[in-house]
């Protein structure tokens, strides 16, 4: 994988991407970049709780607003807050080496937020989310998070058995709603890819 392609692509699509080789130097640019006082809707994430970057921006005086931080009678009500926020913060599930950010999720929440709502968007993920192409993208979605997901949600889908997608049917699927990101949207003022040269969430 060539990175200095990938971040060529990405910014010829008009996305700001940014690479960092440590987490920690990820963090500290995202921490820097919002101002205090302002407030961060933040989707489903496990890169983003490795970094334990929700709670260095609240503890950083930038209001989160995040479901993985209240309580479940909560979450709708994190959900919509997140989606009002002055920014919005996501990983991705997959990255394509020609710059398209691919997502699946189950309520769409993220997905939602991630191309309307909110005005400056900051993708954050590890290397290993990147992938050649659109097909190998949706295959890594499908056969690698979802399935990582769906057991640690403990939903009772035929992945989180087998480990492989089959396009199931189940009432716990996991992946209903697919968006594929080509360019930022006509609504937003910027989205930033940061890129960390660690493997970080599924």
């Amino acid at each position: 994988m060539d990175i200095q392609k990938v971040l060529g692509n990405l910014s010829r699509r008009g996305f700001t991407p940014l690479y960092f080789e440590t987490g920690k130097e990820a963090c500290d640019y995202i921490l820097d970049l919002i101002p205090k006082g302002q407030s961060v809707g933040i989707g489903g994430s496990m890169t983003i709780s490795q970094l334990s970057l929700d709670k260095q921006l609240q503890s950083g005086g930038v209001t989160v607003y995040s479901h993985a931080l209240v309580a479940p009678e909560l979450k709708d009500r994190a959900y919509q807050l997140a989606a009002s926020a002055d920014w919005y913060m996501s990983s991705t599930n997959a990255l394509t080496e020609d710059g398209d950010l691919v997502n699946i999720d189950g309520s769409a929440n993220r997905i939602s937020s991630l191309c309307f709502g909110v005005k400056k968007i900051i993708y954050v993920l590890g290397t290993n989310k990147i992938t050649k192409d659109l097909d190998s993208a949706i295959y890594r979605v499908r056969n690698v998070a979802a399935p990582l997901n769906t057991r640690r949600l403990g939903r009772n889908t035929p992945c989180a058995t087998s480990g492989e997608c089959c396009y199931c049917d189940s009432p716990d699927c996991i992946c209903n709603a697919t968006l594929i990101s080509h360019h930022p949207t006509k609504f937003q003022e910027k989205v930033y890819v940061v890129i960390i040269n660690e493997s970080l969430g599924y």
